[in-house]
């Protein structure tokens, strides 16, 4: 019913608003309309303004035209006016005469269109004037001659017209490109934002769920916190809560399984233990040399088994975060106390060992610095060779002090290298003994280095000669 309950929270989230409901897809789709819509009216404005720029320029150019060739024609007429003024005043023919006044009403008619286009012009009045002399046959040659020289300075002010309409132009076309710009650089860096805005919206919850992701294969178990974002990856989120749950779950059974085997497997043990040591004592009566030897074994075997079985209870003891007591400690004592349970093993590889000579004082946790040492010494006895050496050795510093547990024997493969502290992990490397190791013991003693701020790492591996280090810090 639990298990029920949970994935119907999984596939039916607690309503929200749509913000926070939105499916990917819905908060995709919407980030891109956002983004593309500054971008959109960028376009737009541009487009508009280059529409209306292409439009003036054209009304402009058709104007230019259109007025210089009014401008041209009104020249050719001033011309033809004078030539024929010259003509009537010294032949007095009255075919010139009507043919002078067909070419001024002509030039009228076209100085009427020109003027209503520029609208305002100093030139255009003169030029009425001598226009209406003209029709009235007032001092003919004089007023055509004037009439030629004030077209050209209307044509003159026409030129500097269109120049100036010209330069109007160009400033507008300026203005407009500056907005443009501007309204490029507001609304791309709009863009911009929005980009960075729904970037963060979607990758955050994404970063959050590889965190959990990162903290539930390192054995945290945090729950029911809310990463908010789509509802997919909310729901993703609460699909790892539940496998969270399951995996704490499968932690507690793991942990029971290991004490109630743990203390399942010591008590028949403690029995085998006892009775192989009242046979060996001669309790039962003198055993010949080969029963003798069958009974080393046999006590051999128990303490290995016991030493395996003390392993999986450390290291069920190090999941549970034990806390620590830093007092000072006779270290030098403390390892002829870790050397005790692998001496037997010691003795009949017939390895050499050596001790710091002088007592040395450091504050650490006592049970946790004598896990560390009795693996480092198990695991060299274990994997050190016959008429070997193992040698222990002490080095300190003002506020560090480093303990070196070096023996003689095979060196790590390469490839064993970085899982050497994994638990359960055992190498390419035999270890000597009936019983196979449980592969926990080097994961043990850095669990309970870490728990005291120390350090433990492989130091030397090469020569047939492979040397761990704990470097312990000063707590003070």
């Amino acid at each position: 019913m639990r298990t029920r309950s949970i994935f119907n929270q999984l596939y039916m989230p607690k309503s929200s608003n749509f913000w926070r409901s939105a499916s990917l897809t819905q908060q995709i789709l919407l980030a891109f309309l956002l983004v593309v819509t500054p971008l959109g009216v960028l376009l737009y404005q541009a487009g508009n303004a280059l529409v209306k720029q292409s439009q003036q320029g054209r009304t402009i150019a058709q104007h230019t035209l259109e007025m210089s060739q009014r401008g041209q024609q009104l020249l050719r007429l001033a011309e033809n006016v004078n030539r024929a003024a010259r003509q009537y005043q010294i032949l007095r023919r009255d075919d010139i005469l009507e043919r002078l006044k067909q070419q001024v009403s002509e030039y009228h008619k076209l100085l009427a269109v020109q003027s209503f286009i520029l609208e305002k012009s100093s030139a255009s009045e003169p030029l009425q004037s001598t226009l209406m002399e003209l029709e009235k046959l007032q001092a003919v040659e004089e007023n055509a001659r004037a009439l030629l020289s004030r077209t050209a300075a209307l044509n003159e002010q026409l030129e500097s017209e269109l120049n100036q309409r010209l330069k109007a132009l160009n400033q507008k076309a300026q203005d407009t490109q500056q907005k443009l710009i501007m309204l490029s650089a507001l609304l791309i860096s709009l863009s911009a934002v929005l980009i960075l805005f729904f970037t963060a919206r979607l990758t955050r919850p994404v970063r959050l769920l590889a965190g959990r992701i990162k903290a539930l294969g390192g054995g945290e178990r945090s729950q029911g916190r809310r990463i908010g974002g789509p509802k997919e990856l909310e729901a993703l989120n609460q699909q790892l809560d539940w496998l969270s749950e399951q995996l704490q779950a499968a932690e507690t059974e793991k942990q029971r399984f290991l004490r109630h085997m743990s203390h399942e497997l010591k008590t028949p043990l403690t029995t085998l233990r006892e009775g192989s040591d009242l046979l060996a004592e001669g309790v039962a009566g003198e055993l010949s040399p080969e029963q003798q030897e069958i009974v080393n074994l046999l006590q051999q075997g128990a303490r290995q088994l016991q030493s395996l079985i003390e392993q999986l209870l450390d290291y069920n003891r190090m999941q549970q975060y034990e806390p620590v007591d830093m007092q000072p400690q006779a270290i030098r004592t403390l390892m002829r106390e870790a050397l005790d349970p692998n001496r037997l093993l010691l003795n009949q590889k017939e390895i050499q060992v050596s001790l710091p000579p002088d007592e040395v004082y450091w504050p650490t946790d006592r049970a946790m610095l004598l896990r560390v040492i009795s693996n480092l010494i198990s695991n060299a006895a274990q994997y050190g060779t016959d008429r070997g050496k193992l040698n222990i050795a002490l080095n300190k510093a003002e506020d560090q002090l480093m303990i070196d547990v070096e023996n003689s024997g095979p060196t790590i493969p390469d490839e064993d290298l970085p899982r050497l502290f994994d638990p359960f992990y055992q190498g390419k490397n035999k270890r000597s003994g009936p019983v196979k190791g449980s592969g926990i013991g080097l994961s043990i003693a850095r669990d309970a280095a870490e728990a005291l701020g120390a350090e433990l790492s492989l130091k030397y591996n090469a020569d047939n000669r492979v040397c761990f280090r704990l470097t312990l810090n000063d707590a003070n």
